[in-house]
């Protein structure tokens, strides 16, 4: 009698159906971690994560903390997962004229601090219907007719936008690079001689008034910060009492001359000039340079000269 041998074949079908159950439990996994993130999130945005403390911090004088919160729009019980806080910052910031930059700091579970950096008035801006006070940033803080005591004086610059609490902006975008530079100069300190003016009406030939006794004639805007460097290093040199103009010759050299002296000179050419318009001729700009008596002294700078003004950036002087 023979042995008989069994053997197991594999059922397909069976196989099969091993494949849609390991796929249908892989399929209801994913379901149930979906449907809980989901309840997770809900509640993140609904029952958890509300505001229950809003504290301000920084300095803002003129405003009380509740005025602040006001103006931002935020209220306690607000969610802080969907709190918009760039739009409730513009808000605040449209509102409260005397800010001059507002952070919104969520602190989970249900915290947030507001912080504020009030304005520091550092500019009258001069215009033909008045002055702009305008902060160290370049806020706007008032539209009047009394200038500021203490605040530097700038001339020539001709605003397109005097609105409180809007930036200020200049009807010619290279009225607003010159004003910005100054500012930054100034804003970053560590001048030895303070500016208190600027007069920009001639952007070939602007005037920086210095510790309200010496004026700096520094032609054109290129290479501000290097000019300023170089008027300083001038005048540290000079008697601390010494009054009168310091021209830019050049790139690297500077003429000084007293008060009554340069400002005779400056009538002389003026009158020249009209003169010369009214034969129609050329401007005789050199006119009464050289008069007698006018003290005056030359300076040259240690360092090379400066590279070439940047094309389009503004008229030569």
């Amino acid at each position: 009698m023979r042995d008989v041998e069994k053997t197991s074949i594999p059922h397909e079908t069976n196989s099969r159906r091993s494949r849609r159950r390991k796929r249908g439990r892989s399929l209801y996994v994913v379901m149930i971690i979906v449907l809980a993130l989901s309840v997770i999130v809900a509640l993140c945005m609904t029952l958890f994560f509300n505001i229950k403390t809003i504290r301000v911090t920084g300095n803002a004088e003129n405003y009380h903390a509740e005025d602040i919160v006001t103006a931002t729009g935020i209220e306690l019980g607000d969610n802080m997962i969907r709190l918009d806080t760039k739009a409730a910052r513009e808000r605040a910031l449209a509102q409260l004229i005397y800010v001059e930059e507002i952070e919104i700091d969520r602190q989970f579970p249900n915290t947030l601090e507001i912080r504020v950096q009030k304005c520091t008035p550092a500019y009258n801006v001069m215009y033909d219907f008045g002055t702009l006070v305008v902060s160290e940033h370049g806020r706007i803080l008032d539209d009047t007719m009394d200038p500021v005591d203490g605040l530097v004086k700038i001339t020539g610059y001709q605003p397109e936008e005097t609105t409180p609490g809007c930036q200020v902006k200049a009807k010619e975008e290279r009225y607003d690079k010159v004003f910005n530079a100054f500012r930054d100069i100034i804003y970053e300190g560590g001048l030895t001689v303070p500016i208190v003016g600027v007069d920009m009406t001639d952007l070939a030939d602007i005037m920086v008034d210095l510790d309200h006794r010496i004026v700096f004639d520094m032609g054109n805007w290129s290479e501000i910060d290097y000019k300023i460097s170089f008027a300083e290093q001038v005048i540290s040199e000079l008697p601390a009492d010494k009054e009168g103009y310091l021209v830019m010759i050049g790139s690297n050299q500077c003429s000084f001359r007293n008060k009554a002296d340069y400002e005779a000179t400056q009538k002389a050419i003026a009158a020249a000039n009209a003169a010369e318009k009214d034969k129609g001729k050329p401007k005789a700009t050199e006119a009464a340079e050289d008069g007698d008596g006018t003290e005056e002294e030359t300076v040259a700078h240690p360092e090379d000269e400066l590279p070439p003004i940047d094309e389009g950036l503004g008229d030569e002087g």
